[in-house]
């Protein structure tokens, strides 16, 4: 019995060992932090990506106002952000027809709707920006869900990337 007492007294005195302990911890604790914003960067990166696609669409779109390839936009969204995957929806004046011929004008409220106005007449609705006028909107919209790379999916809950951006044709 002294034997043991005498073994488990320089197991406490001793400190063998205790740094390659503290080591192990820390730098588990130090991997874990860099996993987690390795999947915040993704998270921000795919994002931008997206963006980005979607501002060019827009901006091309704009450049060629009367002629613009509706068919075509979801297809250069996804080849721009390089996810095929992107679902991609194109609406005009908040409805999913868009025409390059026989357009019908509306006016943009501040909440993201539409009233239906004639073309170049004044918006003067509350909730509308001062003397904008009634005009074509188009606007181009993508999500997709977010899969993280450490992060288990049950912490972000079904998190999805969205963006979108209005341009005015007309």
């Amino acid at each position: 019995m002294r034997k043991v007492r005498n073994f488990l007294g320089l197991l406490r005195r001793g400190d063998d060992g205790a740094v390659a302990i503290e080591f192990a911890l820390w730098s588990t604790l130090f991997f874990m932090v860099v996993s987690v914003a390795m999947d915040f960067g993704s998270f921000y990166i795919e994002r931008g990506k997206m963006n980005e696609a979607i501002t060019a669409a827009a901006v091309s779109s704009f450049t060629t106002f009367d002629a613009v390839p509706f068919a075509d936009l979801p297809g250069y969204v996804q080849g721009l952000s390089g996810e095929p995957s992107l679902a991609v929806t194109i609406s005009c004046n908040g409805t999913n027809s868009c025409t390059n011929a026989s357009r019908t004008c509306a006016c943009l409220k501040s909440d993201g709707a539409y009233v239906a106005t004639s073309c170049g007449n004044s918006c003067t609705q509350p909730g509308m920006t001062t003397n904008s006028k009634a005009g074509y909107y188009m606007t181009i919209r993508a999500q997709q869900s977010f899969k993280p790379l450490i992060v288990p999916n049950s912490l972000l809950d079904g998190a999805v990337l969205a963006q979108k951006a209005t341009v005015r044709l007309q």
